[in-house]
């Protein structure tokens, strides 16, 4: 009887193994299927029960060098770096120095907007916004280079006018995160790096994770990747981000800085799991929809293809959709970097995916690695037919942009066609003042989207930029047929007859 027992428990064993050899020479073909389509560089971990079921490297951590991605290659995280900031603020919460429901002015009594809530500020709804600050900037005097502190200051001293109340609506904020960090820091009596430090990286074991900018003197002792990316749609070569094009030019953490390893975030992940750094019970509230004031839940407008709603917990994105299990995670992307931790807390599964040159559809990887183990069908991942259309129309020229528009407009397959992308794309062209290919492109976008008004008003834009104003005329009337409320049209028409 024994040795049956153990017959049996060795064929069960023998039995997962195979199992988990199989998902993992399938997670292993969908990596090297995106780096053949050039949608990887990077490394991408996945574990079940804190085991590592697969981890591979691609691509180069310097290209210059030739030096390639490892396991142990460090990777600035983006806003991946939003939940460490979010597990300091839950550990405050835990140790009784504050409540979610607090306002933030209950800390910094000189804070004008008394009615965000540190809630909203893990949530992004207060309502503080990046762009209102950017646009209102020339009003104010402003420099690029706060800490923390010296950003409430700022904030306290200059009336915003944000176009969002607290509780109204999700509105993604780096703003709210560095306040947030602040926070941590006031209440604490640690500057963020030496909170962060000490109460989290130390305690689950991160020995690859520091806080980077150019105002702190931390020294990595673990290699760490370069960040590349396209200065533009249409260029072909990607550019090593760095110096004037280095994300990196403020002084005030909480929303990114973080650099990590894969190896490293598993272990995070890991002490989640336990009381080492946050209780239960709030990690519980802090993976459940937050509410707006309307009674709705915090829907997000992060749209990742085929995953269907998503909406924002205390620091964690978390998808309406749990038949396969309660899923949080966050991505992070910058010029040169995109990432994501992707957490099935339920059945313990993790997928940590970091790439250094801002690929497409990594994302979607991710989330088809998570299928993977779960036995799902796997999603689409599509390139961005703009892109790519562009890089060709600006090194072969029209016909070949002609060709790869016939071969490819109904790979849908393969390319992802957005009307709102090749807009862009051709007011790239526009911008940089190289018309032949901006005309290209708007007049592309009407053969592909030709019921659209929006098509016809920004070709007429471009006609007219160039002196053809009876041809502009022309698009922007064409417009107006399909759409006789376009604004933008009936103004430039209203200036036809100034």
């Amino acid at each position: 009887m024994i040795k049956l027992f153990f017959l049996i428990v060795w064929t069960f064993s023998s039995f997962l193994n195979v199992f988990a050899q199989e998902k993992s020479v399938r997670i292993d073909s969908l990596l090297q299927s995106a780096v053949q389509r050039g949608m990887f560089n990077g490394v991408l971990l996945a574990a079940q029960d804190g085991r590592i079921m697969y981890e591979k490297a691609f691509g180069y951590a310097d290209f210059g060098q030739k030096k390639a991605n490892t396991i142990q290659t460090g990777f600035e995280l983006a806003s991946v770096s939003k939940v460490f900031t979010a597990v300091a603020i839950l550990q405050l919460k835990d140790k009784g120095k504050l409540k979610f429901d607090d306002p933030f002015s209950l800390y910094y009594p000189d804070f004008p907007y008394k009615t965000v809530t540190i809630r909203q500020l893990l949530s992004h709804t207060s309502g503080i916004s990046d762009q209102d600050i950017e646009s209102q900037k020339a009003e104010i005097p402003f420099k690029d280079t706060y800490t923390n502190q010296e950003l409430v200051t700022f904030l306290s001293q200059h009336t915003f006018k944000f176009k969002l109340s607290p509780n109204e609506k999700w509105w993604y904020s780096n703003t709210g995160y560095a306040l947030l960090a602040a926070l941590v820091e006031k209440l604490s009596g640690k500057t963020f790096d030496v909170y962060l430090q000490k109460e989290i990286f130390k305690k689950a074991g991160m020995k690859h994770t520091y806080l980077k900018s150019d105002f702190l003197n931390t020294k990595p002792n673990f290699p760490e990747a370069f960040n590349y990316d396209y200065p533009k749609r249409y260029i072909s070569e990607r550019e090593k981000m760095e110096g004037s094009k280095s994300y990196y030019h403020t002084a005030s953490y909480g929303a990114s800085n973080v650099v990590s390893t894969v190896h490293d975030l598993l272990l995070f992940d890991n002490a989640l799991y336990n009381t080492t750094l946050v209780n239960q019970s709030t990690l519980k509230e802090a993976y459940q929809s937050t509410m707006l004031k309307n009674g709705e839940k915090n829907y997000v407008w992060i749209n990742i293809g085929g995953m269907g709603k998503a909406y924002d917990g205390l620091g964690w994105f978390l998808f309406d959709d749990e038949s396969a299990g309660k899923t949080v995670w966050h991505t992070g992307g910058m010029p040169g970097c995109v990432t994501i931790l992707l957490r099935n807390v339920e059945k313990k599964q993790t997928v940590v995916l970091l790439d250094n040159v801002n690929s497409e559809g990594v994302y979607l990887t991710a989330f088809n690695t998570l299928n993977i183990l779960n036995n799902q069908p796997l999603l689409p991942v599509r390139k961005s037919f703009a892109k790519v259309y562009g890089k060709i129309l600006m090194k072969y020229g029209d016909e070949a942009a002609d060709l790869f528009l016939i071969e490819n407009r109904t790979r849908k397959n393969l390319y992802s066609i957005s009307e709102n992308d090749l807009n862009n794309l051709g007011y790239d062209f526009l911008s940089d003042k190289l018309y032949s290919q901006a005309l290209k492109v708007f007049k592309t976008n009407i053969v592909l989207f030709p019921e659209s008004d929006n098509t016809y008003n920004s070709y007429g834009e471009a006609l007219y930029k160039i002196g053809k104003k009876d041809e502009a005329l022309q698009m922007f009337r064409k417009s107006l047929e399909i759409n006789p409320e376009n604004e933008d049209s009936i103004k430039a028409i209203e200036d036809f007859t100034k």
